[in-house]
């Protein structure tokens, strides 16, 4: 709560026009989001593309949280950087996430009378919810007079990724059906960042840990090699050749517990395709992405999402994952190649 407290402080500062109902609205947003505005998608569209098409120049930043793990995206710092389509998908996956409760709601508001506001007229507000089922409201005449809100409200899980999701908007307009590759360090967001692209995009996406290097490939030359152990030739035939000839691919899952090949199973090319994983972006594979993205983080975080994820893998990784994967990143120079680089 002292985190939203001050984020409460910060916008009264920074709008001093803003009234009780504009400081209850944040809170409203920070607890359900903003997906109580969809009703009519294809009309909240259109809305949204009159919107950045006319919003006036503010100072107001790109990603603005409102705690809750939600943020607001503004308007004009987003036009031109991001279309209104993908800015929509967005908002609307956002709003899919079933968040927020009356009594969370109610909790907040109580924050309002510890940043000065008036504790019967807050109190006012509380009972109107409850009476209302937190019903939505708009901003106040005075602060929409003096600062023409436009924004769109989101979960800080997709609004992290606006920078790739810029570059994905500008490449995938006019390149056509694009392949994008996610390499770097295990437990850095490689999986996240991919299934998110694939979500916004609706886009086809593809794992390299289905691609695992079966016993019968496992020399001792081969092993010895930088990414040795990701059947990249096998990665090449199934998805990256068929997707740079705009055709469907065809693959097969090597489970690397049973040591065997899974059912077939066909995918479609997109206009947006993902390929994640260690070893995507190994110089053999490189030339076939229309965009290369490297992903790490402080070895310390790595250490500790590992250990998250499961504390009896975490030696196998410390042994042998991450000095293959780090030994790799040295010999092919992954960081320069990239054509981004995001630290998360």
């Amino acid at each position: 709560m002292e985190e939203l407290k001050k984020i409460l402080l910060d916008e009264l500062k920074a709008r001093p026009a803003m009234e009780l109902q504009d400081a209850v609205k944040l809170l409203y947003q920070s607890e359900f989001g903003g997906g109580h505005l969809i009703t009519d998608p294809e009309g909240a569209l259109a809305r949204l593309r009159e919107e950045m098409a006319s919003c006036r120049a503010t100072d107001d930043p790109l990603i603005q949280p409102i705690g809750g793990g939600m943020v607001r995206i503004n308007l004009w710092p987003a036009s031109g950087r991001i279309s209104a389509e993908t800015l929509f998908r967005l908002f609307l996956l956002s709003s899919n996430v079933p968040r927020g409760t009356e009594e969370g709601f109610i909790r907040k508001l109580s924050l309002l009378c510890e940043v000065g506001y008036d504790r019967a007229q807050v109190e006012r507000w509380a009972e109107a919810a409850r009476d209302n089922g937190c019903a939505p409201f708009s901003h106040s005449d005075a602060y929409r007079a003096a600062y023409r809100p436009a924004y769109r409200v989101v979960t800080w899980e997709y609004a992290r990724w606006f920078d790739v999701y810029s570059a994905v908007d500008r490449l995938s307009r006019f390149a056509g059906p694009i392949i994008i590759g996610i390499d770097g360090m295990c437990a850095s967001g490689k999986t996240t960042l991919g299934s998110a692209l694939a979500e916004v995009f609706e886009g086809s996406l593809f794992h390299t840990d289905d691609y695992y290097l079966p016993p019968e490939k496992r020399t001792r030359r081969r092993m010895d090699e930088p990414g040795g152990n990701m059947d990249r030739e096998r990665l090449l035939e199934e998805v990256l050749v068929p997707l740079s000839r705009r055709q469907d691919t065809v693959t097969r899952a090597f489970d690397c517990g049973t040591m065997e090949y899974g059912e077939e199973r066909k995918t479609a090319c997109r206009r947006v395709n993902i390929v994640e994983g260690s070893y995507s972006l190994h110089p053999e594979l490189a030339d076939f992405y229309t965009l290369k993205i490297a992903t790490r983080t402080d070895p310390a975080v790595q250490l500790e999402r590992l250990a998250a994820r499961g504390p009896d893998m975490l030696g196998s990784f410390i042994a042998r994952w991450i000095p293959l994967e780090n030994s790799y990143f040295s010999a092919t120079d992954l960081w320069s190649r990239a054509d981004m680089t995001i630290d998360t």
